[in-house]
């Protein structure tokens, strides 16, 4: 290689080389300026509802819950329950002394028995053998009246001739007229007898078969009483009463709850209560029970709001056939599962164009003006059923300079 040559290279190295360093001088900042020409914007993640759509809080109550009273007042022969006994509806949870209202059913017993007799005597009729008796008497009856008559006859005919005195013959015809009232008197029963019972009569025995019955009835029901059975099939949670004890009427003795279903009590603000309807399906969630939620159905939404505050009543079922619910826990009421794809958004975020909803969703450094489909509305935020997606960008408080398609610098 010649000397020209050699001095050549070397100049086009050390070219090269100051190349490199001052490449390797130049900062970032210089090469990526930021162009502050486009607008500035602030991010908002979309999220799902889900995590912010609480519309209510209560407390878990049991679906039923019952207080076993006595219809009557006794002593307690036996009590066949504990506290967390299961019990099925129609179980006998006590017992009192039923002695008294035994002997009660017994007398009842009897006497209808005998009412019975005496109505079934009377419409079978008057018995052979009793009415041959009341025809002898008729026919001594009427021998009597015959022998009266006779005697009379011949006083009457002595009275006449002066052989007797006015009272002697005034004897005989008092004792005729004895005769024949007896003779009259059995002529009556016989035919009484012969003809039978009249309908009075026997309206009259039936009556009182009907009203014994009656009593019967009631004295087998209030022997019933003395049994103290379940109205409901659930869980003893409460236990008044023991062995030996009295109780009285009214007076509560257990206390039954079914905690299968379990209900949700709770107040719902006034802006939120048109956003459930009876039968609207929505989430529980118990914080006790680690955040767990469950599916309930709304079965109340009161018409009025609480007399002391401007809250409304709301009833929701929940199915507890786990038995992780309990009464007394706090609960959350969320919108309804079926919501899941709700998104909520703050209200900043949106604009209004001719009549529409749209948000800007940013697309790298680019914003693309999108409609909205709005499903609630509150004063800070929208809950919206589409247009975006859980995890879309979108630009809250837009810049009137922002364009669908235009490019932005985020803060």
């Amino acid at each position: 290689m010649n000397r020209k040559s050699t001095i050549t290279c070397a100049c086009l190295s050390l070219l090269a080389s100051l190349a490199l360093v001052a490449a390797g001088c130049s900062s970032p900042e210089s090469a990526a300026a930021p162009d502050n020409s486009l607008p500035a914007i602030k991010v908002w993640n979309v999220g799902s509802v889900s995590e912010g759509g609480v519309i209510a809080s209560g407390k878990v109550a049991a679906a039923e819950e019952i207080q076993v009273v006595s219809k009557l007042a006794g002593k307690m022969a036996s009590v066949n329950v504990q506290e967390g006994d299961v019990v099925k509806q129609g179980a006998v949870l006590a017992q009192l002394d039923a002695a008294d209202y035994i002997q009660q059913v017994k007398q009842a017993e009897s006497g209808i028995a005998s009412a019975q007799a005496k109505l079934a005597d009377a419409r079978a009729g008057t018995r052979t053998q009793e009415l041959e008796r009341l025809e002898s008497v008729v026919e001594q009856a009427k021998a009597a009246q015959d022998v009266a008559q006779n005697t009379y006859n011949r006083m009457k005919a002595l009275y006449e001739t002066g052989a007797i005195s006015q009272a002697e013959f005034e004897k005989t015809s008092l004792e005729l007229e004895k005769a024949r009232t007896g003779y009259d008197q059995a002529k009556a029963q016989l035919d009484l007898a012969k003809a039978g019972a009249t309908p009075n009569s026997l309206a009259a025995l039936q009556a009182e078969v009907d009203r014994l019955r009656s009593s019967l009835d009631l004295a087998k029901i209030t022997l019933a009483n003395t049994r103290i059975t379940a109205p409901i099939s659930g869980i003893v949670a409460r236990r008044s009463i023991d062995p030996g004890e009295m109780a009285q009427p009214g007076v509560p003795l257990f206390t039954l709850v079914n905690m299968n279903d379990v209900k949700v009590e709770a107040s719902v603000q006034a802006e939120a209560i048109n956003r459930i309807r009876t039968g609207s399906k929505v989430a529980v969630r118990v914080s006790s029970l680690g955040n767990q939620t469950f599916a309930g159905t709304v079965e109340f939404v009161s018409p009025i709001s609480d007399a002391n505050s401007t809250t409304f009543p709301v009833k929701i079922r929940v199915n507890n056939r786990e038995g992780l619910l309990r009464a007394g826990m706090v609960a959350e009421v969320l919108l309804d599962q079926q919501a899941g794809s709700a998104l909520k958004i703050p209200a900043s975020a949106v604009v209004q164009k001719e009549g529409k909803a749209f948000v800007y969703k940013l697309d790298g450094d680019v914003v693309h003006l999108t409609p909205l489909t709005i499903q609630d509305q509150q004063q800070d935020w929208v809950t919206i059923a589409g247009g975006l997606a859980a995890g879309d960008k979108i630009v809250i408080t837009p810049d009137a300079r922002l364009t669908d398609g235009g490019k932005v610098r985020v803060n």
